[in-house]
This record gives structure tokens, sequence and C-alpha cells, in this order.
């Protein structure tokens, strides 16, 4: 009788490491990634949600360190990294809660020069069939969140829900953003005018790129990323409408009393 508990335990216990090792993030059309690498045999996918909650001005952090330390060391310069998301409305399903004016909609970072000081705005990185390219690209890299996409050992599920060890092999980030004809070039095979990638610690800025004329019409900014040198990601979204009005109002009245006194 002890036997076969000990027997039945065993099996149990070999069955839910099965499926754990299957239980890989299940990317939804409209989520928002962060990718890592360094060049070498990994990458690190990181999916952070629906890309309506950062529309929506929702502030965001994530502490990275653990798998960052594990599959490259530390957080340095040899680390290159870009948040990124498409919500492709031409298929089914979509996020509704994401507003866009175009099914090939692009999210994406643009990397600050100096920590402080936020990039100038730039146009929208192509028209529709420049940024379809993208959108293609980037739906690559999120497909290969599916368990079925790989045999086993070549996708791997970190500890923390959400945070994937993708191998180079497979193609994807590195092999999309990080070619060896173009390194750190951070444009989606040439299909994106926008260097997007960061080196190791770092702000990007973040933008929403609706199709449009790259010389008359602007992105969208929505705020920053920031990855700090212990690996954790945070992202500052810019002040909504409401609050710019409450900090305004607040201004008013402290003027009001100042000019009492």
């Amino acid at each position: 009788m002890k036997r076969n508990k000990i027997l039945t335990a065993a099996v149990a216990a070999a069955v839910l490491s099965g499926a754990s090792a299957m239980a890989q993030f299940s990317y939804q059309n409209g989520d928002l990634l962060a990718a890592f690498g360094n060049g070498g045999s990994t990458d690190v996918i990181v999916n952070l949600g629906s890309i309506s909650s950062f529309q929506q001005g929702n502030a965001f952090s994530q502490d990275l360190s653990g798998v960052l330390d594990t599959v490259f060391g530390s957080v340095n310069t040899s680390v290159y990294w870009a948040v990124f998301g498409v919500n492709d409305t031409s298929i089914s399903p979509s996020d509704s809660s994401v507003t866009q004016a175009s099914p090939y909609t692009v999210w994406g970072t643009l990397a600050r020069t100096d920590a402080a000081v936020q990039n100038s705005t730039p146009n929208v990185s192509g028209n529709v069939y420049s940024q379809h390219q993208a959108v293609s690209e980037i739906k690559t890299v999120s497909n290969l969140t599916s368990p079925s996409s790989a045999s086993p050992g070549l996708i791997v599920d970190y500890t923390t829900p959400g945070i994937e060890e993708v191998s180079t092999t497979l193609g994807g980030f590195s092999a999309l953003v990080n070619s060896s004809s173009n390194p750190l070039g951070g444009d989606w095979g040439g299909t994106w005018t926008l260097n997007m990638l960061n080196e190791g610690a770092g702000v990007s800025d973040f933008y929403q790129n609706d199709p449009g004329n790259p010389l008359t019409t602007s992105a969208a900014y929505l705020g920053n990323f920031n990855l700090s040198s212990s690996g954790v990601l945070t992202f500052n979204p810019v002040p909504e409408p409401s609050a710019w009005a409450m900090m305004g109002s607040g201004f008013l009245a402290l003027l009001a009393i100042r000019r009492r006194k």
C-alpha cells in the first residue's frame, strides 16, 4: 500500500513537472512585450499585459533582475532591449480596449541618448505598407510564446509567470532587430525607420505609431520605460489630462494663497 502511494506521488510529480514545462505564457493580440538580448544563444521575452493599460496612463514596474542575471550575468551595455506591441485588428481576436487608427498601428520605444532629456517626438515610422511589415515581424516574436512553436528546451518558462527564455536559433527578437549585417540596427529588418533598441540600463521613450505620412505625421508620446542597473523595468506614463488639470488647479490655488499673504 505504501509502495503504491509512493508510485502514485511520483507519477503525479512527473505529470505536474511536464505541465509546468509546457505552461508558457500565452500571447494575446494586443499585448505589449519587452525583449532583451545580447547576441548570445538566448533572448528573454516578457509579457507586460494589454497595450490599453499603458494607453490609459497606468504606471508599471517589474523586477527582472533574476532572469536577466541568470541569462546575461547582469544588466550591462552588452544587453540590448526594447518594448513593442501590435493589436492587429485585421484578424480575430484582437483587443477591443486598445485605441488605434489603423490595424497596422505599432507601439515601440526610442532610446534616449541622455536619460534625463526626452527625445523630440519623431514622425511616424512609415506608411501602412512599411508598418504592416513591422507588425508581421513583431507577431513573429510574439508567436514564439506558444508551446507548439519549438522543440522542448528551445522555449523555457522562467519561474515568474509571463517571462520566457527563447533560443535565438528560432529567429525572433535578436534575429529581426539585431542581425549580423546590421548590429544594433533595431529597425525590424529595415522596415522600421527608428532604432528602437536601448543598450544596458537607461531610458526609452514610448510611442504609438499610427500609419501616416512619415514626413508630416507625429507619433503619439505615451511615456517612458526605464531599466535600472539592478534590472527593474518601470513605465512612467504621461499624466492624464485630468491629472494636468488637477495640478493646474493646485498651482492656481497656491498662487491665490500667496497673493492674499
